[in-house]
């Protein structure tokens, strides 16, 4: 997060390599190309900046590095085509700067060597462009309109993105900040808030009602199979058993006994207690003779199910539930577990198919799913035309599912979904590129959505001593930087928490979530602060009961201790330092509960141009 003079190189230059260089322009940071051949360049003004500063060679050879001047870069990008490649080149470039922050694009085939790598040498992030692509295709395709899972907090509290002109309750929302586009305003919300604070009779009904709930849930998901059956049978058939043959009541012994004899497939009056029971009886021990013995053909046709599928590696697929809802990721294997953990939350399965075989295959699976909701459907082949033909013959026998296209070498994604018409087209050169920028200026991306167009990074941030952002608030992270905080984990806390309060103070060692776009990660980069424009004027009135909550809460929202505040409850005026205007609302709002007066006013600050080093 700390800017520095050294040049961040790009090796290859293909379509990836040129949207990476793209995004560096703004930086303003020295950039040098490597590709083993001249580049067909895309735009002009990226051609013109790399016009002087193109090196042609093999990314893998000590002398082709040297002359890029790798030995003394921040940051290299090794974006070839072929993963074997970018890998070694990450070993040659390693020994030729111990420092330099190395972004290596990967496939799936290398994930283990580039995990090993990952762990033994410093500063080496391993990337694969398909798989930070799984978070916009699982928003893409997700059954509700205007809402994107931004994630879960470890207390429970899952985020989300939301559209709407009316805001969600004060305290559990932020206005979605940075440069997003759309007609309607966004904010980001918490969709489940658990709250700490619980009378202990609405605490107990509202266990009552989740027990409920999930009882509901399981039973409605419970599977059809007969085998899955088995167990409960056996109890419920054991406890009328020994019912009906105890001759006496408290004889629940031997009822036990003639009941599992019998259940075990005996058609023979086990060891002769029945010889001289009623006809009824004799009858009714027969019965369960005949079911004991499906009982234990049952089991026995269990067992060898499970030990054939063990030994000859088959496995049987699982029957869904008819009417539950179902997404299908076409050609994405990589990213089928991703996605299938961010959908999980709203109870959508997700199923996979294959287009290797024309629309064949994908009929097929969708036969399979026609009695779910198939609420979704991403085709992810490498072959654009293959998904947009298939996307353009769903839209008229699946009307209800929201289709999802991934292009994988051509930009203008967006362009391209409107065109089509109710497609939504996922440009995976411009989400790698945004996350692998990111990534090589030191963050750590996690995810990447698309919303109203703009491409949206989760980034995590762990906080050094001597981070510029250390000693800032929340308010001062967001509307400075124009930051998210989605959630602040102090280094004192095991848990992180969800939308933290404004006037939370950040240390070196907290761990913050933020979502920002590349334009707010950059203002970090180069340390483009914007200055807070807003002060609170105040008088505090002689009260001597709320005169030491008056200096707390002062003391909370202004970053000082509260002993620094006892010169403001003298009843004259006094003026904060500017503060942002949603930090000075708060402050106003809880001031005015202590009985002080307040006024919220805006101040005039001159902000000088910054840039970046």
């Amino acid at each position: 997060m700390t800017a520095g003079n050294s040049s961040v190189v790009v090796c290859g230059l293909g379509a990836l390599g040129q949207a990476c260089l793209e995004r560096l322009l703004p930086f303003e940071v020295p950039l040098v190309g490597v590709d083993i051949a001249t580049p067909q360049w895309r735009r002009e003004d990226v051609k013109a900046r790399l016009q002087s500063a193109l090196v042609q060679g093999d990314m893998r050879q000590t002398q082709v590095l040297q002359r890029a001047g790798v030995q003394s870069c921040r940051a290299v990008l090794l974006l070839s085509a072929d993963s074997q490649v970018n890998l070694e080149a990450a070993l040659q470039v390693r020994l030729l700067n111990p420092e330099a922050d190395i972004v290596v694009r990967s496939s799936s085939g290398l994930k283990a060597i580039g995990q090993l790598l990952e762990q033994r040498l410093p500063r080496v992030a391993v990337v694969d462009p398909i798989v930070l692509t799984a978070g916009a295709v699982a928003n893409a395709i997700h059954p509700e309109d205007g809402l994107i899972q931004l994630g879960t907090a470890a207390e429970g509290d899952s985020i989300g993105l939301i559209s709407g002109e009316t805001p969600p309750p004060l305290g559990l929302s932020r206005p979605l900040r940075g440069r997003v586009g759309g007609e309607q305003p966004r904010w980001i919300a918490l969709l489940e808030h658990r709250s700490r604070v619980e009378a202990p009779r609405r605490a107990v009904k509202h266990r009552v009602a989740r027990a409920s709930r999930w009882l509901r849930q399981n039973l409605q998901s419970y599977p059809r199979s007969p085998m899955a059956w088995l167990l409960p049978l056996v109890v419920i058939t054991t406890a009328i058993g020994v019912v009906l043959f105890s001759e006496r009541a408290d004889d629940w012994r031997l009822g036990l006994l003639i009941t599992l004899g019998l259940l075990k497939g005996e058609y023979v009056d086990p060891v002769m207690l029945l010889n001289r029971a009623e006809l009824w009886r004799l009858l009714a021990g027969l019965s369960y003779a005949l079911l004991g013995t499906l009982i234990t053909s049952a089991f026995v046709a269990l067992i060898l199910d499970q030990l054939l599928s063990n030994r000859l590696g088959l496995r049987r697929r699982e029957r869904l539930r008819t009417g539950s809802r179902q997404a299908l990721i076409v050609d994405g294997h990589d990213v089928v577990e991703p996605i299938r953990g961010l959908l999980a939350g709203d109870r959508i399965g997700v199923q996979t198919a294959s287009l290797s075989e024309g629309m064949a295959g994908l009929e097929t699976e969708l036969e399979r799913l026609r009695h779910t909701d198939v609420v979704g459907i991403g085709l992810l082949s490498d072959n654009l035309l293959s998904n947009v033909h298939a996307a353009l013959s769903l839209q008229s026998s699946h009307r209800h599912s929201r289709l999802a296209v991934l292009a994988h070498e051509m930009e203008a994604g967006e362009q391209l979904g409107q065109l089509l018409g109710g497609i939504t087209v996922l440009s995976a050169v411009d989400l790698a590129a945004d996350a692998l920028v990111a990534t090589a200026f030191g963050e750590r991306v996690e995810r990447v959505l698309q919303v109203e167009g703009t491409y949206q990074l989760v980034v995590h941030y762990r906080l050094e001593t001597g981070d510029t952002l250390c000693g800032l608030n929340v308010a001062r992270l967001e509307n400075g930087y124009q930051l998210n905080v989605l959630s602040h984990r102090r280094f004192s806390r095991p848990e992180p928490r969800a939308l933290p309060p404004l006037e939370s103070q950040l240390h070196a060692g907290d761990e913050l979530t933020v979502l920002a776009d590349l334009e707010s990660l950059r203002r970090v980069e180069c340390g483009q602060l914007s200055p807070p424009r807003w002060q609170v004027e105040l008088r505090v009135h002689h009260h001597d009961d709320d005169a030491f909550l008056v200096q707390q809460c002062l003391a909370r929202f202004l970053g000082a201790a509260p002993g620094q505040m006892l010169g403001w409850l003298n009843g004259d005026w006094h003026h904060t330092p500017p503060l942002d205007h949603d930090l000075g609302t708060l402050l106003c709002e809880a001031l005015h509960r202590l009985r002080v007066e307040t006024r919220l006013s805006p101040v005039a600050i001159s902000q000088p141009a910054a840039h970046c080093a």
